[in-house]
C-alpha cells in the first residue's frame, strides 16, 4: 500500500491520486492537516520493537508492516487556533509537529520518494550553491546580508543590476491561499532605502539577462526538461511563478538538455539523497545554463500537463508500487 501524505489543498497530491486510482495502486491518503479530525496516530515501543498505528474514522488502521512506499508533500500543521488558548498554541504545534517527525521516522527511509530528513537537508539555498558550484555548475554572484554597507558593495560590484529574493523560499501559506514572495528585480537606490524596510536577511543576486527560464524536474534516473519562455511577457521576465496568478499564457516547451548540465542535475540531486527534485536553471544570452536553486518537493503537475511529459508514471515507478 501506498501512503500519500500531504495536506487536503494540496493539487498535484490530487493528480497523482487520479493516476494511482487509473491504475489501480491501493494507497491511502494522509492530510496533516486533519490530524485528530479524519484519524488518529499511536506510537509504540518497547525494548525489542517499534511500530506506529493509525485509525482512520472510518475504522480503518495501517501500521508499519502495511505501507510498501510513501509519497510526501506539502504536510501542514491542522488549524488550532479556534481549539487552543493562544498561550498554549505554539506548544501544541510544537508538540503536533514532533509527532509526525516521529511517526515519519517510524518508517524506513528506503520506501520514501523523498524521505523528510533529506527534504530538509535539501532547502537550505546558500548550501545548494555552494554545492552546485562544487560540481560544476555556473551559478549568479550572490550576498546574504542586512548589511547596508554589504548591500552598497554589491550593488556597486554589480553595476547596480541586482535582484532580492527569500533566503529559504517565496511561499508561504495564508489563510486558504499561498503568498507568493516574488523575486524581483531591486532599484538602484534601494541601497539608500534599505533601512524602511524589516531587518529581515535576503540572497541579492546578480540579475542575469535570459533567453529563458529552464525547470528540470528529476524523477530517479529520468531528467524532464522544459523551457519557460519568461521574456516573453514583462510580467514574468524577473519570476515566472507569477504567470499563472496573473492567467498569462507562458509558453512551455520540452527540450533535451546538454549532456553535461543533465548530469549535474542527476549530481546535485544524488548528493542530496533525494529521488526527486525540481531545479530552476537559466538560460543566459550566451547560451550558458546557470543554476539558481532546488526545490525537493516542488510542483511538478502543471509541467506534466502542459508538456505531457509523464511525470506521473515516473514517481509510481520509482517508488516500486
Amino acid at each position: 500500500m501506498l501512503l500519500t501524505v500531504s495536506n487536503s489543498k494540496d493539487l498535484a497530491t490530487d493528480y497523482l491520486i487520479l493516476k494511482l486510482k487509473e491504475e489501480s495502486i491501493p494507497f491511502v491518503r494522509l492530510n496533516t492537516n486533519h490530524y485528530n479530525k479524519e484519524y488518529k496516530i499511536n506510537l509504540f515501543l518497547d525494548g525489542e520493537s517499534y511500530n506506529f498505528e493509525i485509525i482512520f474514522k472510518d475504522g480503518k488502521k495501517i501500521a508499519r508492516e502495511d505501507i510498501k512506499a510513501v509519497y510526501f508533500r506539502q504536510p501542514r500543521l491542522p488549524e488550532l487556533e479556534a481549539l487552543i488558548d493562544d498561550k498554549d498554541l505554539e506548544f501544541a504545534k510544537r508538540e503536533i509537529s514532533e509527532i509526525f517527525r516521529s511517526l515519519w521516522r517510524f518508517i524506513k527511509k528506503d520506501k520514501w520518494l523523498n524521505h523528510p530528513e533529506n527534504l530538509w537537508s535539501a532547502t537550505n539555498k546558500p548550501k545548494q550553491l555552494r554545492l552546485a558550484a562544487d560540481i560544476g555548475f555556473k551559478i549568479p554572484n550572490t550576498c546574504i546580508t542586512t548589511s547596508k554597507k554589504k548591500i552598497k558593495d554589491f550593488f556597486i560590484e554589480n553595476d547596480y543590476n541586482v535582484i532580492g529574493k527569500a533566503v529559504r523560499h517565496g511561499f508561504y501559506p495564508q489563510d486558504d491561499e499561498v503568498i507568493v514572495a516574488n523575486t524581483q528585480k531591486l532599484s538602484r537606490d534601494y541601497p539608500e532605502k534599505v533601512d524602511e524596510y524589516a531587518p529581515v536577511p535576503m540572497i541579492f543576486q546578480e540579475h542575469i539577462k535570459k533567453e529563458f527560464d529552464v525547470r528540470v524536474t528529476v524523477v530517479g534516473n529520468r531528467v524532464f526538461s522544459t523551457a519557460i519562455y519568461s521574456q516573453e511577457h514583462p510580467e514574468t521576465s524577473i519570476d515566472w511563478r507569477v504567470w499563472d496568478k496573473l492567467d498569462i499564457d507562458l509558453k512551455h516547451e520540452s527540450i533535451r538538455l546538454p549532456n553535461s548540465i543533465r548530469k549535474k542535475c542527476l549530481k546535485i540531486t544524488e548528493q542530496f539523497n533525494l529521488n526527486y527534485a525540481a531545479i530552476d536553471l537559466i538560460k543566459n544570452l550566451n547560451n550558458e545554463y546557470i543554476f539558481l536553486e532546488l526545490n525537493p518537493n516542488g510542483q511538478w503537475a502543471w509541467i506534466e500537463q502542459m508538456t505531457g511529459e509523464p511525470i506521473r508514471k515516473e514517481i509510481i515507478k520509482v517508488l516500486g508500487v
